[in-house]
């Protein structure tokens, strides 16, 4: 067993040189898509004053952004290590 242990590092650079720039791209889009179709429902419910009801498109706002924001730093991470 001469294999080394990895480092956080080198496993994050490793994981990220396996993601193609395209793939990122994506899902930054579905990220963002779903956040605004999401942000759609959430102010028909304020407007209407049923936002109550709207507990799954709240879910799908944070969900869209979380997605949006995670895979554009990815993105970002891989652009800056140039891989």
């Amino acid at each position: 067993m001469t294999d080394l242990l990895w480092s956080g590092d080198e496993a994050f650079r490793r994981k990220l040189a396996t993601l193609s720039k395209t793939r990122l791209k994506l899902q930054v889009s579905v990220g963002a898509l779903l956040a605004i179709v999401s942000a759609s429902h959430v102010l028909e419910g304020v407007v209407q004053s049923t936002l109550a009801s709207k507990g799954l498109s709240m879910f799908g706002l944070a969900l869209g952004l979380y997605v949006a924001a995670h895979y554009s730093l990815l993105l970002i991470a891989k652009r800056t290590l140039k891989m």
